[in-house]
């Protein structure tokens, strides 16, 4: 049941995030850590509908509805030029500090936001799958006053390909999550350091769910990779903080570490087979998205031919 709260004017903004949508599919949508944008001024949202009546016996007799995509309109203070390539799909050169208008594609992003109410609580957002398009800007010349120019960002947001367990029997896709401090059973922690889906809950505590070999292993190929599956998504810069060491002398074993698609499984590909009968070490100190840390290793040796 509504109370009064939910039906306070909104009168700010603020917490605007983007986080790149890195899977939606059939089989799964997931998306990177939340990461702050730039200081916002306004925000508007205008879901393109459509409505067609159907007349019988002389009169309307029905009315058939249809929703398409949210067009959101952010003005916001300035943009670091690295962002604004990543989001727009352009290229951004780290030896020189330029960005290049290629016209290149732009990435998916989730996009969100918090509105302050007139009673001091927020109303949340995260729009799940949308693209940003180049900005609007506009400069002047000084003058005796000065005149600050904003930057006009445009967000369309369409429903993502993947359909989720909405309750109540209801399967679908989504393009809007929204919350409310003053509705019941709401709860806003973690609201921007993960984007909030249908069923997200507080995650676990990160741990390793398997590894190729197990610990201890023993009998292990020279010519196999390794793999580390993990509970929850990790960010990318998990793959520097997991290798391949010889027991020995603890000397690092050349190779690739990759993360795949689903954020949560690693492969080390050793750059050439491991030697006969030698202990070998995987060692990890990772991060996942949502700021849980674990330590470990897995032991092994390979097979004595």
């Amino acid at each position: 049941m509504a109370n009064e709260g939910e039906y306070k004017s909104k009168i700010g903004l603020d917490n605007l995030y983007i986080a790149e949508v890195t899977a939606d599919s059939a089989a799964a949508y997931t998306a990177d850590t939340p990461a702050w944008l730039a200081p916002a001024a306004e925000a508007s949202q205008e879901p393109s509908t459509a409505f067609q009546i159907q007349y019988a016996d002389d009169q309307p007799y029905d009315v058939a509805t249809s929703e398409g995509e949210t067009k959101i309109s952010l003005t916001i203070t300035g943009l670091d030029l690295e962002t604004l390539a990543l989001i727009t799909g352009k290229v951004f050169d780290d030896t020189t500090g330029r960005m290049y208008d290629n016209g290149g594609i732009p990435p998916f992003f989730a996009l969100g936001f918090r509105s302050q109410k007139s009673n001091g609580s927020y109303r949340y957002y995260w729009f799940l799958k949308g693209k940003f398009d180049m900005p609007k800007e506009a400069v002047s010349t000084l003058a005796d006053k000065p005149d600050p120019k904003t930057l006009q960002l445009s967000y369309t947001a369409i429903r993502t390909v993947y359909e989720f367990v909405l309750g109540g029997g209801i399967t679908d896709s989504v393009k809007r999550v929204i919350g409310d401090d003053d509705t019941a059973a709401f709860d806003d922690t973690g609201w921007f350091t993960q984007v909030q889906v249908p069923g997200v809950a507080t995650p676990s505590a990160l741990a390793l769910s398997s590894s190729v070999p197990t610990d201890p292993g023993s009998n292990i190929s020279i010519t196999a990779n390794q793999t580390l599956t993990f509970n929850n998504a990790l960010p990318a810069d998990a793959v520097n903080h997991i290798m391949l060491i010889l027991a020995s002398d603890a000397s690092q074993v050349a190779g690739t570490v990759v993360l795949d698609a689903t954020k949560k499984i690693v492969t080390i590909d050793p750059t050439a087979s491991l030697t006969n009968s030698v202990a070998y070490i995987i060692t990890y100190a990772v991060t996942d998205i949502y700021g849980s840390t674990l330590k470990g290793a897995v032991n092994f040796t390979t097979v004595a031919l």
